[in-house]
């Protein structure tokens, strides 16, 4: 995975801060890497987002600062392993960024509970504007992302869970409930 295919995970006017951010997410990866992108809008821009990349080790990328930090931030949060896309999201919702909600709202379609946990924690009883505009251009994809929800309750957590007390069901209920607010 090269560091331009990383770089276009984020929109045309960051190019400078994405490649080097790329440039630096790139270099932890594993040698002869090769993953699936999906492609979503933002602000009218297709991006291409890593389905999910193989790091050679979990830094915190402490000694990086500003958005390039919380670029590469957004591409650990594509990492195969969960607690790093824990750590990365964790970040990430401290003061979402628009570039950042495709990466955030990945992780709602996935079967962590524990990440679902902490995306409804950070969102309390509201949703954030930037994660709001993003669905809102791409409504097909968040159909998706709640069919994810579903299966991975099914597969995951129906022995253990009601299907009413489960986060991911309650967080794209929330979601849903402010979309249909803000086209009112």
């Amino acid at each position: 995975m090269s560091a331009d295919l990383l770089c276009e995970a984020f929109p045309q006017s960051l190019h400078m801060f994405a490649t080097e951010a790329a440039i630096y997410g790139s270099v932890q990866l594993q040698a002869s890497q090769w993953t699936e992108q999906f492609e979503v809008s933002l602000g009218g821009e297709t991006i291409r987002i890593p389905a999910r990349l193989r790091f050679r080790n979990n830094h915190t990328d402490e000694a990086l600062r500003g958005d390039i930090r919380l670029m590469v931030r957004c591409l650990r949060s594509r990492s195969s392993d969960g607690f790093e896309r824990q750590r990365a999201v964790r970040d990430l919702l401290r003061e979402i960024q628009p570039w950042a909600a495709p990466f955030i709202v990945a992780l709602i379609g996935e079967y962590l509970v524990e990440i679902l946990d902490d995306i409804a924690g950070a969102f309390g009883e509201s949703v954030p504007d930037p994660i709001i505009r993003f669905l809102r251009d791409n409504p097909a994809y968040w159909f998706l992302m709640k069919q994810r929800v579903s299966s991975y309750w099914n597969v995951y957590y129906r022995r253990s869970t009601r299907k009413n007390d489960y986060v991911g069901f309650k967080l794209t209920s929330q979601i849903d409930r402010h979309l249909r607010q803000v086209d009112r």
